[in-house]
């Protein structure tokens, strides 16, 4: 039996407040240990909490454990505020879910054991390391070299430059040849041209001037010029050496 319910009804019933026959119903509910609806229930509190406020009412000692009241409510039925028993069992509720997955938690809030991965980050820094290294040797995947232009030249080709005024010529265009080598301001350097069939088809000796750049011109054409293809461009000098390669057209 809800005594706080039947306290309520029988002040409200002294006080004549509120409906006498739905009171005496609810009170009967009550007394029969029946379930009360939610509505009635809002019913009551809505008059207590209107005409009995103004008496200091005292709850008996002997209610200080919580009161389970079981509650009849429609899913429909919209849900206005929470009662005290509501919120008791939703904390009942919380506390079952939170010994439930206890463990689960623990998993979750375990901070990351740094130590334990040692050797991942071990063997993932090696090979950031074996990458940095392959890109500075300036070595590709296939073994080849990069070629001279890169950021990693040779000294070699540092202290010799060879270069044409073109990338590509066609039958009787002008090539200028010019270059600079940087250990040496005399002497001479041997310029030569191979055709698409690696055969000699043009050589000149050229001195070299007192600091250090030499240059020339030729025409395209002639013996060796007949078929199109890329020609290459040799320089040497003492214990130097340097090429470069164009394309070439053949007009007939």
């Amino acid at each position: 039996m809800d005594s706080f319910i039947v306290e309520d009804v029988n002040a409200l019933l002294k006080l004549k407040k509120g409906d006498p026959s739905r009171l005496n119903h609810i009170k009967d509910l009550c007394e029969a240990n029946e379930i009360v609806s939610l509505s009635d229930r809002k019913y009551i509190e809505r008059l207590a909490s209107q005409y009995l406020s103004k008496f200091e009412q005292k709850k008996p000692k002997s209610q200080d454990k919580p009161r389970l009241i079981p509650i009849e409510e429609s899913i429909s039925t919209p849900k206005t505020f929470e009662t005290d028993a509501s919120k008791h069992q939703t904390d009942l509720l919380k506390e079952v879910q939170i010994t439930e997955d206890a463990d689960s938690k623990k998993i979750l809030s375990k901070p990351f054991d740094l130590s334990s991965n040692k050797k991942i980050i071990l063997g993932a820094g090696a090979i950031i390391l074996a990458i940095i290294l392959v890109y500075t040797v300036g070595i590709a995947y296939d073994g080849t070299q990069i070629p001279y232009d890169s950021d990693t030249k040779s000294d070699t080709l540092q202290e010799f430059s060879l270069e044409t005024d073109e990338s590509s010529y066609e039958t009787s265009d002008i090539i200028s040849i010019s270059g600079q080598i940087s250990s040496s301001s005399s002497g001479t350097v041997r310029l030569s041209i191979e055709n698409e069939n690696s055969k000699v088809i043009w050589a000149e000796n050229l001195n070299i001037k007192n600091d250090g750049n030499f240059s020339t011109l030729l025409i395209a054409g002639g013996t060796g010029w007949e078929n199109s293809g890329k020609y290459t461009l040799n320089a040497e000098h003492e214990e130097l050496s340097n090429q470069i390669s164009f394309d070439f057209i053949a007009k007939k």
